[in-house]
């Protein structure tokens, strides 16, 4: 019960003053040229700055979250947002035309069990109209409706990045 008290307090204690003394006594310590007092504020600023952290952690990591997805960054750098987005990612992107994809993928030649996993988990998209999985070739056929596809938001995602990494040749 005792360390839960002191948990509480800790989350609670005002700490703006003690952070701003120490920044204050930090700077002035360095003006002043006094090392040892210089250090000793230096300690309490970066212990209450860690404190504060420690108390504003919720709040910091949905700010962050928000920031990240104000700013688009997991777009920026590029890394797979969904099961969908990775899974185009380990395809090659043969051909694209807007409402017709091909894809292909040597994992798929000769494996009945994954083409059947891929052309179950393709099928869960009611935007795809129709779905074709070749065991020979390891060749993926997606053809869609471009107005209906672009009414998921993920799927919109995937088509830009095939749009944008479709081999040419």
């Amino acid at each position: 019960m005792a360390e839960k008290s002191l948990n509480n307090f800790i989350k609670t204690m005002p700490l703006s003053v003690p952070m701003s003394i120490a920044a204050v006594g930090t700077v002035a310590s360095v003006l002043t040229g006094q090392k040892q007092l210089h250090t000793l504020c230096g300690i309490v600023w970066l212990g209450t700055s860690v404190l504060h952290s420690w108390q504003h952690s919720n709040k910091m990591k949905s700010d962050a979250l928000k920031v990240v997805e104000k700013m688009k960054i997991m777009d920026f750098v590029n890394i797979p947002t969904s099961k969908i987005d990775l899974f185009i990612r380990s395809v090659e992107i043969s051909s694209y035309i807007p409402g017709r994809v091909r894809l292909y993928s040597k994992t798929l030649i000769g494996n009945r069990s994954k083409c059947d996993e891929v052309l179950d988990y393709l099928n869960n998209y009611t935007e795809l109209d129709e779905v074709q999985v070749n065991e020979v070739s390891g060749s993926i056929l997606i053809k869609y409706t471009p107005a209906v596809l672009h009414g998921n938001i993920e799927l919109t995602k995937v088509e830009e990045y095939i749009k944008n990494h479709v081999r040419r040749k």
